[in-house]
């Protein structure tokens, strides 16, 4: 497996010319993402604690762009960081009826929720999170926030 470590992605990030307010956001993800995953392992789950916060600095790499979950993925991958990469294609809510766009390993699971409980660089809600993403992009997300809240029970039982 080839995985940035947490000062690789921040240059990763730079070199890319991601905003600063995005690596802040990726930053906050990250010591979510890592504080899950931490009480997770605690537990006895088995996953990777380096892909998770790869994955979760390097999750908006491309948002400064249009379809940047795609173009992150696909940037990501062509760098060699393919597990990244797949984690960061999971962490949108577009389409995620769509079963092969839903988060499915724990990994997948914990970057999705911890950037769903981060607006800006602080600690929200979902709640806040929803409201305020509904409200920016004009849509109902009361199906997105019930498959987040299942992921929540899952991470936090």
């Amino acid at each position: 497996m080839n995985i940035p470590t947490k000062k690789e992605c921040l240059i990763l990030l730079n070199k890319n010319k991601t905003p600063s307010k995005i690596i802040g956001h990726s930053i906050a993800v990250c010591k979510v993402a890592e504080n899950i995953a931490e009480k997770l392992t605690a537990k006895g789950m088995k996953l990777s604690k380096r892909l998770v916060i790869a994955a979760a600095l390097l999750h908006d790499i491309e948002r400064a762009k249009a379809n940047h979950v795609i173009k992150g993925a696909a940037l990501l991958k062509r760098m060699g960081f393919k597990e990244v990469s797949e984690v960061v294609k999971k962490h949108s809510l577009y389409k995620l009826q769509q079963k092969d766009k839903q988060p499915c390993t724990w990994e997948e699971k914990i970057v999705f929720y911890a950037d769903k409980r981060v607006m800006g660089s602080k600690v929200v809600s979902l709640k806040k999170r929803f409201d305020a993403l509904e409200k920016r992009y004009g849509v109902e997300l009361s199906k997105e926030l019930s498959f987040t809240k299942k992921i929540e029970k899952e991470l936090l039982k």
